[in-house]
């Protein structure tokens, strides 16, 4: 019973710390975000950025690669309501796409960032500004927050799927194609 009464007690807590809103460049407020320790130096941004399916950011920035494969990364923490509810829909999507591309797994691992994926963080912490769950697939598309508010009967979990399924086909000109086949739509939508 106490352990239960912990329980409540850490995600009210925890619940107390979800920012009222973040605004991402060129994208609606997602209230999705949770706030941890930010980077004292943020990199400015110069102009506001495109948006695309999934409330995802647009960026200039060439697609950054390993072995010829677009890299996916996920930042995020388990004290983070919104990162435990995103985290396995981004897990099972990258193991789709196991041989396209590099997944990044950074679920709880903020503190101990190093070598390209400190870099990733730390080059886009003008927009994450320290929150949390945020996503970077293929430093091409970019968002803060996760995907819960898109209507659907499962809470968004569908629809979040089938939009980062459709952000890796653009990313890997449609392959496994018989992945990408079933978002043919969703990836013509995607800028």
């Amino acid at each position: 019973m106490i352990l239960v009464i912990l329980l409540v007690a850490a995600s009210f807590l925890a619940g107390k710390y979800i920012e009222k809103s973040k605004k991402n460049p060129g994208e609606a407020q997602n209230k999705n975000v949770l706030s941890v320790n930010a980077s004292p130096t943020p990199i400015p941004t110069t102009e506001p950025l495109a948006t695309t399916i999934g409330h995802f950011s647009v960026t200039k920035d060439e697609v950054c690669k390993k072995d010829e494969k677009p890299v996916i990364y996920f930042f995020g923490g388990s004290f983070c309501p919104h990162c435990q509810w995103n985290h396995p829909i981004v897990q099972k999507v990258a193991k789709e796409f196991a041989d396209q591309v590099i997944f990044r797994d950074n679920m709880d691992k903020l503190n101990d960032l190093s070598g390209d994926d400190k870099e990733v963080y730390d080059k886009y912490q003008a927009i994450h500004g320290g929150a949390v769950p945020f996503l970077v697939f293929g430093c091409k598309y970019l968002r803060l927050g996760s995907g819960e508010d898109m209507q659907a009967k499962d809470g968004g979990k569908a629809a979040e799927e089938k939009n980062l399924t459709a952000l890796l086909c653009k990313l890997t000109d449609n392959q496994p194609e018989k992945i990408c086949a079933s978002v043919k739509d969703l990836v013509e939508q995607v800028k």
